[in-house]
């Protein structure tokens, strides 16, 4: 998470990497992460004519020389480039992935900055290969597509399942669903639109018409229940099984909260874990408290020897790269750097 950038300003493509969101996706993976598969196709081409304005900007160029990793990506590495059988870029979301990892810190470097750093890190992985010209193709109609979106008035989707929307206008938030999809289409071709959004999109237009047979006053409470069962089964399988698996992980993070709230020890929270969730989840509860505590009491050292390097007295760039080396040195795991450095931009610093 995914943080953080401006949500809006990115179609609500970037998660965010402060704390709560990476509290969140550690429990999730600790009680059964969903291992959702990323939407593929068959390495087909977008159509000519709708590809023809894009050919020139993904043709590869002079680019400007690389800058070094802006602060909140520092000490992380960015996700692998998918390919397929044939080394041909795959059709699939770790694609979005891994460009909405550099989008992460677009407010941190100018937009040709930017541009240069995601031409080098593509590059890096797929220089010489037939990919990488594909992977910079599909860059130039990404950025196509977040310029078209920011150009539209946005009509948020509330992400929660309260069984309330929290706009009255349920139709025109499924117009606006409709337009960002003919947007992606546009800018991006079917078969890349489906990869990068497909899956969010059904889930998307699955809530607002759960939304409207839970406010359907015209219904009884065993109507509505058959019209939701019924359209959560219009659900794709691994989408059916993507949205249990969170249902149950919400579930277990809301119960988890209350217990920290007791101020339990880990003995007790192990006991009343195994009593709520069963052995096998307690422990992993446990293992989830014991690594935030031990997260907690590293990040409160690294913010004591950060206070001193801020009282030095340095300039922006030493103290900036004094602060990276620290971060780097007391945190080795990427992800921990990065949530560390997600921290620090969140506080302003």
């Amino acid at each position: 998470m995914m943080r953080p950038a401006d949500a809006k300003k990115t179609a609500g493509t970037l998660a965010l990497f402060g704390l709560a969101g990476v509290a969140a996706a550690a429990a999730i993976w600790y009680f059964d992460a969903p291992a959702r598969a990323p939407s593929a196709s068959a390495a087909s081409v977008v159509p000519a004519a709708r590809a023809a304005s894009f050919t020139q900007a993904a043709r590869p160029g002079p680019v400007p020389a690389a800058p070094s990793l802006p602060v909140s990506l520092t000490g992380s590495m960015p996700p692998r480039l998918p390919l397929d059988a044939r080394g041909h870029l795959l059709k699939a979301r770790g694609v979005r992935e891994f460009f909405d990892y550099f989008l992460t810190a677009q407010h941190e470097m100018p937009q040709k900055a930017l541009d240069a750093l995601v031409h080098k890190e593509i590059a890096a992985q797929l220089d010489g290969t037939i990919a990488q010209s594909e992977a910079l193709d599909i860059w130039q109609r990404y950025q196509a597509y977040l310029g078209a979106m920011n150009r539209l008035q946005q009509i948020a989707v509330p992400p929660s399942d309260d069984g309330a929307a929290r706009t009255s206008d349920l139709d025109a938030m499924q117009a606006s669903l409709d337009e960002r999809a003919s947007v992606a289409a546009r800018t991006l071709g079917d078969d890349w639109s489906e990869a990068f959004f497909g899956a969010d999109g059904r889930h998307a237009h699955y809530m607002i018409e759960r939304w409207r047979v839970l406010r359907d006053a015209s219904l009884s409470d065993a109507q509505k229940e058959a019209r939701l069962q019924a359209l959560e089964q219009s659900l794709p399988p691994e989408e059916r099984i993507a949205l249990e698996k969170r249902r149950d992980a919400q579930a277990r993070i809301h119960a988890v909260g209350q217990l920290e709230q007791q101020g339990m020890t880990l003995d007790q929270l192990r006991a009343k874990a195994t009593q709520e969730f069963g052995p096998q989840a307690a422990e992993r509860i446990v293992k989830m408290q014991q690594s935030d505590d031990a997260w907690r009491a590293k990040y409160a050292d690294y913010s004591a020897q950060r206070d001193r390097i801020d009282a030095m007295g340095l300039s922006p760039t030493e103290r900036d790269a004094q602060i990276s080396q620290l971060r780097q040195r007391m945190f080795s795991d990427p992800a921990q750097a990065l949530r560390a450095a997600s921290l620090d931009h969140g506080a302003g610093r």
